[in-house]
């Protein structure tokens, strides 16, 4: 498996659900976009496993981490997230997988679409409605994919681009122990934020190793090829080109580096400045790889060309996670203040 890869030593997996002196979101993104250069298939895979790790690591009770760990980190046993629902994207308020407690915990009941994994997971971090109406009524469970009644879909056929296997999952009165609880009741809000808030820099990472890969391509083409007499790359419409997306790519790094280092200090200040990476990072990459086909022309779309596989990859990028729009939420909220609180009202007694 992807999470397998070694950085300096260490499984990536490692640098995410190491102790905490050898943690490093850092790190970890760093060799993300390395590997993404080559494979944003592999990179994508690599994040959703390590992500979904750092989750249990996080929020389970140490008794379940501690028997999980060793075949999560060696890659024997497979996760996935279950969050979107046929209603509910990227409106996590608005999930309707019911969870109702019994005498033996909780049965589920409902179905999630685009799961990642999906057909092939072992643990399936479920996020399902166990209390009142919105973000307040949500609790996070672990769920053995092998238990009775959790029924994986076919793999869903997409456009090409991204080859991680996605399908329905459906969850038909499946019991889940309390032991399995990830966090607290009514609480998988909070669950699923850190979840997001660090998926978003790993989405950063793919996308910035994809943007590299694009631009090294068409670099090399550009140098390669004559047009008037000169290489592509002397001619000002295609040399500014690259150069602007040269710029930004190092721009989204050093963002992508800043989100690592404050996720790290304390997820709960990063959520800002992971949206920020995410939607940087992916609108540059977008940017990157069209910029890529244009520079190539026809050429791109020869068989065997993956310029423009790579843009339909970019595209996806923008998509998953949370889309950039929502990150634009996210960011345009942070710049309008938050209504002062009344003063409490007086009483009578207070009054005299």
């Amino acid at each position: 498996m992807g999470i397998q890869h070694e950085h300096d030593g260490y499984r990536l997996i490692d640098l995410v659900v190491a102790d905490d002196d050898k943690r490093s979101t850092r790190a970890f993104c760093e060799a993300l976009g390395e590997v993404a250069e080559t494979s944003v298939d592999t990179a994508e895979s690599i994040q959703v496993q390590a992500f979904a790790a750092n989750t249990i690591r996080r929020h389970a009770r140490p008794d379940l981490w501690g028997r999980l760990s060793a075949p999560i980190r060696t890659g024997r046993l497979r996760l996935a997230n279950c969050l979107s629902e046929a209603n509910s994207g990227s409106d996590l308020a608005a999930i309707e997988l019911a969870a109702v407690a019994g005498d033996d915990g909780y049965v589920l009941t409902g179905t999630k679409t685009w799961v990642a994994h999906g057909p092939d997971a072992d643990e399936l971090i479920v996020y399902a409605r166990t209390g009142v109406p919105g973000l307040g009524g949500i609790t996070a469970f672990l769920v053995d994919a092998h238990s009775p009644g959790v029924i994986a879909g076919p793999t869903r056929e997409h456009l090409a681009g991204l080859a991680i296997p996605v399908s329905e999952v459906t969850f038909d009165r499946v019991v889940v122990p309390t032991e399995r609880i990830l966090g607290r009741v009514n609480r998988g809000a909070r669950v699923a934020d850190i979840l997001l808030t660090q998926g978003r820099i790993g989405l950063a990472a793919c996308a910035l190793g994809l943007g590299r890969a694009a631009l090294d391509e068409a670099t090399r083409f550009a140098k390669a090829h004559h047009r008037f007499g000169h290489p592509l790359i002397e001619h000002q419409g295609v040399g500014f080109k690259l150069a602007d997306i040269a710029t930004r790519l190092e721009a989204g790094r050093q963002l992508l580096h800043h989100a690592c280092d404050r996720f790290d200090e304390n997820p709960d200040s990063a959520v800002l400045v992971c949206a920020q990476a995410k939607l940087f990072a992916t609108d540059t990459a977008m940017a990157a790889t069209t910029d890529a086909v244009q520079v190539l022309g026809a050429s791109a779309y020869l068989a065997g060309n993956r310029a423009e596989e790579r843009m339909r990859q970019a595209k996806i990028l923008q998509i998953l996670q949370g889309t950039n729009e929502i990150q634009r939420r996210t960011i345009a909220a942070s710049l309008v203040p938050a209504a002062p609180r009344p003063a409490p009202a007086m009483t009578a007694a207070a009054i005299g």
